[in-house]
């Protein structure tokens, strides 16, 4: 077995934390809001150097590359140490960190990592020493070569995907309440049809419920939208989405949603209604 850092145990960390603790591995974690770390089966450390220092696998699980900047800065570490950069932080910020660590982003929200069931996007040398660490918090680890930044690559295409399905989901509600359509109708109209997606089903009702407990907040996933639009623009590629799903997720963060579920965007059609 192993010692892990854990750096960041918010929504996906704290999960990932408790599994890795949970199969025997020695963790040490640390978050800035320190509360956060504890409960977790982990030693909770005060600093992130405190945590890194002579631990075997670090892994970072923040929100974005300036976090995940901060949270490393002055953190020199070993040949012998790994580091599995598991955030979701986009290419400038794969580039920016040099590259020195295993790029694996997850694919999966709050639930698979309370399973141990998220999907590693894993790319980079060394990521072929993690399966121990994997293991116990995933339930697929796709392996995407040697090069440092597929993974995120990766990553940034599934998330158009389901962004654009989110967002169009939110439309397709806001605009069944306005004609007076039961949106429920809607749900079950598409069910078993090749139109159908669990997804729908799961964000839909959410939306007409207004019930947004957070399996990814809505402000994360407004960041996710502007880095699939930073990558399209610098890949030469005119895709207007990404940037109009930011935009409009960011409405409604700047309403006050932000730590509410991604499916909140929903509120940013149907305001008053919130």
């Amino acid at each position: 077995m192993s010692t892990v850092a854990v750096l960041g145990t918010g929504i996906m960390g704290a999960p990932m934390a408790r599994h890795l603790a949970g199969a025997g591995h020695e963790v040490r974690a640390y978050n800035r809001t320190r509360a956060k770390a504890e409960g977790l089966g982990a030693t909770v450390a005060a600093s992130p150097a405190e945590a890194v220092a002579g631990a075997d696998v670090v892994v970072t699980m923040l929100s974005d590359g300036p976090t995940v900047a901060s949270v490393m800065e002055g953190i020199t570490l070993g040949a012998d140490q790994l580091w599995w950069q598991a955030s979701t932080i986009g290419l400038e910020w794969i580039e920016r960190l040099g590259g020195g660590f295993v790029d694996g982003p997850v694919l999966g929200t709050k639930q698979p990592a309370e399973q141990g069931k998220l999907t590693v996007l894993a790319s980079g040398p060394g990521r072929e020493r993690l399966g121990d660490v994997f293991g116990p918090v995933s339930a697929r680890v796709v392996d995407l070569g040697d090069e440092v930044g597929t993974g995120t690559r990766m990553k940034l295409v599934l998330n158009t995907w389901v962004l654009a399905l989110v967002e169009g989901l939110s439309e397709t509600i806001a605009l069944a309440e306005g004609l007076d359509i039961d949106p429920r109708q809607f749900l079950e109209i598409i069910e078993g049809g090749l139109m159908d997606t669990p997804y729908a089903k799961l964000k839909g009702n959410a939306m007409i419920d207004r019930s947004f407990d957070p399996s990814f907040p809505l402000a994360l996933a407004a960041k996710d939208a502007g880095l699939v639009a930073e990558a399209a623009a610098a890949a030469g590629l005119d895709l207007p989405l990404p940037a109009l799903i930011r935009d409009r997720m960011g409405k409604a963060v700047e309403l006050g949603h932000g730590e509410a579920d991604l499916s909140a965007t929903f509120l940013a059609s149907c305001p008053e209604r919130s």
